[in-house]
């Protein structure tokens, strides 16, 4: 039974109770999932370490004719000037192969224009390279398992007279971090097998400059001997192992469906027809 005492706070509970609901808290907004990374390849769909022979046993004539390979490549480049190029190739990033497509320049272009003199640093030639990029990553982590298999120690660890540039130099984060050359053993080669990789996903795109990306390719690879990062034989196994992984790659759906897409980006960029010849 309500009293009049309690009729008279009525209005005051349910106005109470009104604020109380308001300031409650609210569930959270849902948030979007990141968008994850499309797998084209796995290191496990390949196995690598089959693949490839074992690296040459530490004292033998193969080893030091690796190790002579490394020296000659380092006072070369010197002697050349490529070391700086050589360095630069350090970075994993697609663009370092697919600076040697050529543009399709305009006869006669119009008066006050200019033409871009770098067509994949930005919009669809940045998001093609960006894609070969993503794709040759992938291929590129084939190489772990026989790094891990035979644990072949990087040419400076053993020969200190091998100079040490880039990613491998003394004062480099990676070295500075610690561990490297133990967590990043020397054969095979990554570096090279992503290379390899960025060169044929390229050539899918642009197959008339198919011959300037596999020369640039294997000068990317070559550039592990002049840092002193790989003796031959790693470059060699990483060319294997790149060219093999990427031919299963290119048997993805998914991959291929991206690389449509990739394709008319790019040679639209370089202002080549769609179809290519």
């Amino acid at each position: 039974m309500i009293t009049s005492w309690s009729k008279r706070l009525l209005p005051f509970w349910l106005l109470l109770a009104a604020s109380c609901a308001s300031q409650a808290p609210k569930p959270a907004a849902a948030v979007a999932p990141a968008a994850a990374t499309p797998v084209y390849f796995s290191a496990g769909q390949l196995d690598s370490t089959a693949l490839i022979e074992p690296p040459p046993a530490v004292g033998s004539e193969a080893a030091r004719a690796d190790l002579q390979a490394v020296l000659e490549a380092q006072r070369t480049a010197h002697a050349a000037g490529t070391t700086a190029r050589a360095v630069a190739d350090t970075v994993i990033d697609c663009q370092r192969v697919a600076e040697v497509l050529v543009p399709v320049m305009p006869a006669m272009p119009m008066q006050g224009s200019t033409a871009n003199p770098a067509p994949l640093a930005s919009g669809d030639g940045s998001l093609a390279v960006a894609f070969a990029t993503r794709a040759a990553k992938q291929v590129a982590g084939a190489t772990n398992a026989p790094k891990t298999h035979w644990g072949r120690a990087r040419p400076y660890v053993d020969y200190p007279g091998v100079e040490r540039l880039g990613d491998v130099a003394p004062d480099s984060p990676l070295a500075i971090a610690g561990g490297f050359e133990r967590a990043h053993t020397s054969y095979p080669s990554g570096h090279t097998a992503f290379g390899t990789a960025c060169a044929i996903v390229l050539a899918q795109m642009v197959p008339e400059q198919r011959a300037a990306l596999f020369a640039r390719a294997r000068l990317y690879g070559e550039s592990r001997l002049i840092v002193g990062a790989h003796f031959p034989t790693d470059v060699d196994a990483g060319r294997r192992i790149g060219t093999a992984a990427s031919g299963m790659m290119l048997q993805n759906a998914l991959f291929q469906a991206d690389l449509g897409t990739a394709r008319a980006q790019l040679r639209r960029a370089l202002r080549l027809a769609q179809t290519a010849p």
